[in-house]
């Protein structure tokens, strides 16, 4: 059985390539620069089947690891910016945009990554595709994903404190943690 460390360190970058090759041209670049891949909200949704290729765990996992990805993207674009430049340098990381004119040059938040996965216009495929749940997924790659960008900056970008970074990460988590929950 594959865990999330063993499918983020092997696996995500196949599948985020694979993805983006199902993907139309005009959703791959809608920013000015054209170097910046940009990931649409539509793209990830019921509506179109770029992620056929993934059975519902694999979603889990890749909607996760996709997360994570533009999570520490916008984190340091807003908190570390004098340090951006160089970050994406490194990282070449995808933008999560909107779908139309007026949002597809507009980072979205990205908690929305989760929604779009459950997300069709369509009643029929709404109800008969099964929905993707998250959140266990979600509290396996936290200490993996912890793990991955406090090393990231140690090796790569020491300028920037890898636990205050994370830090600043898990303030804009989507759900409570295992950890946080009491039992009553």
């Amino acid at each position: 059985m594959i865990n999330f460390l063993t499918y983020y360190n092997n696996k995500f970058r196949q599948d985020i390539n694979q993805f983006f090759s199902k993907i139309p041209e005009r959703s791959k670049h809608t920013l000015e620069d054209k170097t910046i891949f940009t990931i649409q909200y539509q793209t990830l949704t019921k509506d179109f089947n770029y992620l056929d290729f993934l059975d519902i765990k694999q979603k889990a996992f890749f909607g996760t690891a996709l997360y994570f990805t533009v999570l520490v993207d916008q984190v340091c674009y807003s908190l570390y910016r004098q340090h951006y430049d160089n970050f994406s340098r490194l990282t070449f990381y995808p933008k999560f945009v909107g779908n139309s004119l007026s949002t597809d040059q507009t980072n979205f938040n990205p908690c929305d990554i989760f929604a779009a996965f459950n997300y069709s216009r369509d009643d029929k495929k709404k109800n008969e595709t099964p929905r993707i749940e998250f959140w266990e997924t979600f509290n396996n790659a936290v200490p993996v994903m912890e793990n991955e960008t406090k090393n990231f900056f140690k090796d790569h970008l020491a300028a920037i404190d890898g636990q205050l970074f994370w830090d600043n990460c898990k303030k804009e988590f989507p759900y409570r943690l295992k950890s946080e929950m009491t039992i009553e």
